[in-house]
Parts: C-alpha cells; structure tokens; sequence
C-alpha cells in the first residue's frame, strides 16, 4: 500500500498529498511542478511563480473529471513540489523508472528538454503554436528546445500539431523537414488530437497552442488555433492513452488579470489526469 506524507501548511495541487520523489510506486500519477525559465526576445511574464499561483487557485475545484466519471480521490496522485533544471531532470526520471506516469505543470518549454533530458524517448508529440527549433546560439531558450532534444537524441520522432503565426522561421521548418519530423500545421482536426492523446507516449503542451481569445496568459501568442473549452470536451472523450508523461508549460500569471486562463488551465489539468488514470 502507497503511504503519502502530507504537511502541513504545504500548498499543494487540488489538495493532493505531498510525498518525496522515492516514494512513488507504478500505480501512482506524480504531478511535478517547474520552475525552468530562459531568456528570450520574448519577455517573461511570471513563468518562475506560475505553480504558487496555481496551487491556490487549485482549491476551488474538486477533484474529478468533466462529467464526475472518474473520481481522482480513488488514484493514487501526488505532488512532489517544484524543481528546475538539473534537478527536474533527475526527479522526472526517478519517478518515470519506477513505473509512475508524470505530470509536470508551469515554466517556460525548458521544461520538456530537462525533464526528458535522461530519459530514452522514442516519440513525443508536442501542441504548440511554435516549432521551437531555432539554432541555440546564445544558449538554450524556450524557442529551440525542440532542436536541443532531437540533436541530444538520434533516433527520436517528434510530431507538432498546431503550427502557424508569424513567429515561426523559415530555417526552423527546413530543419525539421531534414530530420523528418512531422508538421500538422494549423487547422488540426478533432481526431488528430484524439490519436495523439490515445498513442504517445510523451506529450508537451505549450499553452500558445491554444487560441488566444480562449487562452490569452501566454508570452508568444498567435491568431487562431483550438479554443481550450473545445480541447477539454476532446480529452474528455479520450478513453484510453498510452501517456507516461504530460507537460503543460508557458502559462504566464503577470499576463491574466483576475487569473481567468489559470482556473482554465486548471480544469484542463483535471481533465488530463482524468485521462491518465486511464492508462
């Protein structure tokens, strides 16, 4: 039987025990917070205390998915605090060799190559508005961790779903056509999404995937894109994944007034692990 620690005072996500990273068994959904940030032509707008913030909003909500089916009291999810860096990377793969399926919330996309940094990853599918595979040539920033994970990696397969705007080079998409990777430029369709959640393993979500109308608190928004009440409603639907580890990175608090896209970002989080308890 899991034995969770909780202390007390310790804001924690939706009110989920705290535990320690070595203490988490195959059974259990380990929700990890970031606190990875880079410096980019693009300012940050509060990335580094995204996780405070969305701890505290977290207890207004109840802990089930949309439609109450899965009751997340009855799994066994924790949350082990907030990492960056070299430590989110060794936490990230502690948990994942013990057979737990994690869920890392908050930073910039810096997230996704530290926390995958040690892991030997086969394929990942990443919603974003960007392909984040500029050159690093002022060290590595949230618009090339794209690049980074597929020269650190060899033989992995990325698939981007949502690319369009303005913010997106030329030079990027030859590189990714180079190593073969596959582009689903904006529109996507309600399947694609569907597949992508049923059959990766490894997915990152960067909130500019969504339309900034629906999800604005982000730092590099494009026109169109998904509205996020729609993308809720299509993972809902999602029965079965084959998910090991979710990331949701970029929201940007200093940007939401009222914390509007925070509580959204929040019921999305529900959602989603709603669908891992599915696993």
């Amino acid at each position: 039987m899991q034995i969770k620690v909780f202390r007390k005072g310790r804001e924690t996500f939706f009110g989920f025990y705290y535990t320690e990273p070595d203490t988490v068994s195959r059974d259990t959904i380990a929700i990890i917070g970031s606190l990875c940030i880079s410096k980019s032509i693009h300012p940050a707008l509060g990335q580094g205390r995204a996780t405070q913030v969305l701890r505290k909003l977290s207890r207004e909500f109840c802990t089930h998915g949309l439609h109450a089916k899965v009751l997340l009291e009855d799994y066994d999810i924790v949350d082990l605090g907030d990492f960056c860096n070299k430590k989110l990377t060794s936490v990230v793969t502690q948990v994942l060799r013990k057979g737990a399926r994690v869920l890392v919330i908050g930073g910039d996309h810096t997230t996704t190559l530290y926390a995958l940094r040690d892991i030997n990853v086969a394929n990942l599918t990443v919603f974003d508005a960007h392909l984040d595979s500029e050159e690093c040539k002022e060290g590595v920033h949230h618009g090339c961790v794209i690049r980074k994970l597929i020269e650190e990696k060899d033989r992995l397969e990325v698939t981007l779903v949502g690319m369009r705007g303005y913010s997106t080079l030329k030079g990027e998409i030859e590189f990714l056509k180079q190593r073969s990777q596959r582009i689903f430029a904006w529109p996507v369709s309600e399947e694609t999404v569907k597949l992508c959640f049923r059959e990766s393993e490894y997915i990152s979500i960067d909130l500019d995937f969504f339309n900034p109308s629906s999800f604005w608190a982000v730092r590099a928004p494009e026109p169109l894109g998904f509205d996020i009440n729609h993308f809720i409603s299509i993972i809902n639907e999602v029965r079965k994944t084959n998910a090991r580890y979710i990331d949701v990175v970029e929201y940007s608090p200093e940007a939401d007034p009222g914390y509007v896209c925070g509580k959204l970002l929040l019921q999305l989080v529900l959602e989603i692990l709603s669908t891992l308890t599915q696993n």
